[in-house]
């Protein structure tokens, strides 16, 4: 084969790949943009919620995504800026701070 016909044929090769690949996202509940429209400021407390989802910032979205899934079963944006937020992240990676008590 010369070299345009092999060029060709991976090129379709390359652009088959990458649609089957985009398909494939969409179908496992994957989007490729941002799931948060909206976030939310205003507190809620740990214990009503049931999840955290935390999804980076990639190409799909540019900024970082925090989803709560709540008792209710519904979703909601939290906005990653919010100090509580900050604060629940920081327990859930690190663990809850044990204090020193003096004896």
């Amino acid at each position: 084969m010369n070299s345009k016909v092999t060029l060709t044929i991976l090129t379709l090769f390359v652009i088959y790949l990458a649609s089957t690949q985009a398909a494939s996202l969409r179908h496992t509940g994957m989007s490729l943009r941002c799931q948060c429209i909206k976030t939310n400021s205003k507190f809620i407390h740990p214990k009503h919620m049931e999840n955290i989802e935390i999804i980076p910032s990639g190409p799909h979205c540019p900024t970082i995504e925090i989803i709560a899934t709540l008792k209710s079963r519904s979703q909601v944006c939290l906005d990653p800026n919010a100090v509580w937020v900050k604060k629940i992240i920081d327990m859930m990676i690190n663990g809850p701070k044990k204090t020193n008590k003096a004896h």
